[in-house]
């Protein structure tokens, strides 16, 4: 019995030095949760100095971000709240508790006058404050408006230190508050992952603008590396395959799903197959497939072969697509005989066809691989098929060709980290739910197609329905009413083709619609909106960013693609992913609203193009990566694109962007479906004049001239009305983009 006397009397000797030290209480609180639901690294804490006066300067995703904060902190740490977060009844009492800092509204200025002289005077004593200056809790993990810098809070002739920090965190959060109510929220694994940045002290006079743009490059740096418990793509198929056989993750919308195991039984025959065909033992092995569940197989087929897929683009054409795949090094493309008649492609000593792998594999291999399925344990499954990438997050996962609208296609290298970095950005913003269901319109050597339609559903086994040709509206409406497929992804061409095709009921299942690639024009939003009564979403991204950047979501995950917040936005950053702007000429990166040029920093970014590292190092410097685009940031970080530096013309010492002009015409000419294009011509008097390319036969050069004035725009942007060219059809590639090589080259000859 005394025993247990002494036992009570350290618990409650334990219990009331908690109680009475808020920060201690924080400490043993974020102790606890780390040992059961959270999983916390943390980045810098080295940064923290043992003395003096500091403020934190924080991000706000979370409920438990005090108790993080706290738990890397050896002193106490007042937070500052606003006063409507403080006074949410659910958890009054423990801000109370917890002596936060009311921060009244700005609309109180008496109440604003005693707040910084409080928070002067704790500085002046040497406490650590923390400040939150986006004012509340993040609706869906990105960063939202930073209301203040931190100088109005700083007491004269005070050397007080300023650290950013960045907390993120993946799969999910526990709790959220959206509309005044607490709610809970299901993370999709356990534990919850967690990371924390400490940034290096920064100058205390930053605007607030410059203070969010550093947390969101200590945000990308953090996620450049490997994360908790991450697998590249083919290992995580196989890992949730053998959990659930009979799951069906790829389906051909004109045909049936394979249940995993049978997928898996496959990918693991064709890929002895590729072992054992893949002539030379080069790194890259061709595929030259449409979207179909032999696609998907075979891909994961090359992976677990230990090699890697170089997707053949073949909207490129014959000639420019071998040749691509040739510079490369392969030596041995997987395709279809039947594929290469549709395309009326000749077949070439490198290729194999599918039809004649098929036969040769005998039964004593399949009898193999179901035992090996059946019986062996899964993690020693996949190290058997894949043993030196089964766990290599820097191993290459894919080849892809750039779409080559600028010049020749480039190979772009992306690894697992690439891929799965941009998979679970996505993720963590989307709302993912178990209905969900993505379509498999875009062509696999898309990067948006590959990424979305072929690595995301193997990491989340959420099922594809994959359709042969992106470009049949018949084939893509009746995969989406078929299977109730939920979330879409097209170019607005590839869109409009399908509205042409559809009615409301047809899309009544999709949730989220997202488009990418090009500009997406407002009348077919209006067009979409007005048969569904929901909204297109506009996203932005590139091969190079593997390639998800951007997406114009509102901010809340409970509200996620009903609308956008900022009309004619590509939108935030997705969590993770930093973007910048720069001046053109003296690379310094400029302040909200002013334009330069685009660059991004995160674990997005490739490893490079093949066998070319020159151009590499001029496109990434520094973890940067320029993408070429012209672009500006608002002051709530929502991203606004100009247009391609490439899709400019210098007219009199001006920059007209192409792009602004293209979209002055729809807007006179009041339709949806792309119908001009603008080009450049070298001019001897102004450097260069406009060339518009246009298709339909109603169109009026001089009326549209007239229009132009009429509307405000400036005489530089205005064509002259004998450069409008009639054209049969515009210059475009098989992703729907622009061609703008071709589009250049009509342009220089036309009116000669």
């Amino acid at each position: 019995m005394p025993g247990y006397y002494y036992l009570i009397a350290v618990a409650a000797v334990a219990a009331v030095y908690l109680l009475s030290s808020p920060a201690a209480l924080l400490r043993f609180a974020a102790f606890i949760l780390r040992w059961t639901v959270i999983r916390v690294r943390v980045f810098g804490a080295e940064n923290l100095p043992k003395s003096g006066p500091l403020i934190l300067v924080s991000n706000h995703i979370s409920l438990i971000d005090l108790l993080l904060i706290q738990a890397l902190s050896p002193r106490r740490v007042r937070f500052m709240v606003r006063t409507e977060i403080i006074d949410f009844l659910p958890t009054r009492f423990i801000f109370w508790y917890l002596g936060v800092i009311k921060v009244p509204s700005p609309r109180r200025p008496k109440a604003m006058q005693a707040f910084f002289g409080e928070i002067r005077g704790r500085l002046r004593k040497g406490e650590v404050l923390c400040f939150f200056p986006e004012g509340g809790i993040s609706g869906n993990g990105n960063l939202m408006r930073f209301r203040s810098g931190v100088e109005p809070f700083l007491p004269v002739n005070v050397g007080v230190t300023v650290l950013p920090m960045r907390i993120g965190m993946l799969h999910g959060r526990l709790f959220s508050i959206h509309k005044g109510r607490l709610h809970f929220l299901l993370p999709q694994s356990l534990p919850v992952d967690f990371s924390v940045t400490v940034g290096e002290p920064v100058d205390p006079e930053l605007s607030a603008f410059e203070l969010r743009q550093k947390i969101s490059e200590l945000g990308a740096e953090a996620e450049r590396r490997p994360q908790p418990g991450e697998v590249p793509f083919h290992t995580a198929f196989l890992l949730r395959a053998k959990r659930h056989f009979f799951q069906v993750t790829y389906c051909d919308a004109a045909g049936q799903g394979i249940n995993n195991f049978n997928m898996l039984l496959r990918t693991i025959l064709i890929s002895e197959k590729v072992r054992e065909l893949n002539r030379g033992e080069t790194e890259y092995v061709g595929v030259l497939l449409p979207n179909s569940t032999t696609a998907a197989m075979l891909l994961l087929g090359v992976l677990f072969a230990d090699r890697t897929p170089a997707i053949v683009n073949f909207s490129a054409g014959e000639q420019v697509a071998l040749e691509s795949v040739r510079r490369a090094g392969v030596r041995t493309i997987f395709t279809s005989r039947k594929f290469l008649q549709k395309l009326e492609w000749h077949e070439t000593p490198e290729m194999i066809c599918l039809e004649d792998v098929a036969p040769t594999i005998q039964r004593s291999r399949k009898l193999s691989a179901l035992l090996r399925v059946l019986l062996m344990p899964r993690r020693l499954l996949v190290r058997q098929l894949a043993p030196l990438s089964c766990y290599n997050m820097h191993h290459q996962a894919v080849l892809l060709f750039s779409s080559g609208s600028t010049g020749t296609p480039k190979g772009v290298m992306l690894t697992h980290r690439n891929i799965n970095c941009d998979i679970w950005s996505f993720l963590r913003i989307i709302a993912l739910k178990k209905s969900d269901r993505v379509a498999g319109n875009l062509p696999l050597f898309h990067a948006y197609g590959f990424t979305v339609e072929f690595a995301f559903p193997s990491q989340v086994g959420n099922l594809v329905a994959y359709v042969l040709n992106p470009l049949s509206g018949d084939d893509v409406i009746r995969s989406i009413a078929r299977f109730k497929l939920t979330i879409l992804t097209a170019t607005p061409t590839f869109l409009q083709k399908y509205l042409h095709k559809a009615t409301g009921e047809d899309l009544k299942s999709l949730r989220m619609v997202i488009t990418g690639a090009e500009k997406l024009r407002p009348e077919l939003v209006d067009r979409f909106n007005r048969l569904t009564g929901r909204t297109v979403i506009e996203g932005y991204g590139c091969t190079e960013l593997s390639p998800i950047v951007t997406i114009n979501f509102n901010n809340s995950i409970f509200d996620v693609a009903t609308r956008s917040d900022h009309p004619g936005s590509i939108g935030c950053p997705l969590p993770g992913i930093h973007v910048r702007v720069v001046d053109p000429d003296t690379g310094v990166e400029l302040g909200p609203g002013r334009p330069g040029r685009m660059q991004v920093k995160a674990g997005t970014v490739m490893k490079g193009y093949l066998n070319d590292p020159e151009q590499t190092a001029r496109v990434i410097q520094n973890g940067y990566y320029d993408t070429g685009d012209i672009a500006w940031i608002d002051r709530d970080g929502y991203v606004y694109i100009t247009g391609r530096a490439s899709r400019f013309s210098k007219i009199g010492g001006e920059m007209v962007p192409h792009e602004g002009v293209e979209e002055a015409i729809s807007r006179i000419r009041g339709t949806e479906v792309r119908e001009i294009a603008v080009a450049g011509k070298s001019d001897p008097r102004r450097g260069e004049r406009l060339v518009v390319f246009y298709v339909p036969d109603d169109f009026d050069p001089v009326a549209v001239v007239e229009a132009l004035r009429e509307s405000g725009l400036p005489n530089l942007w205005i064509p002259r009305a004998d450069d409008f060219v009639k054209v049969p059809e515009l210059p475009l590639l098989g992703s729907g983009k622009l061609n703008l090589i071709r589009l250049r080259e009509l342009a220089e000859s036309a009116g000669k």
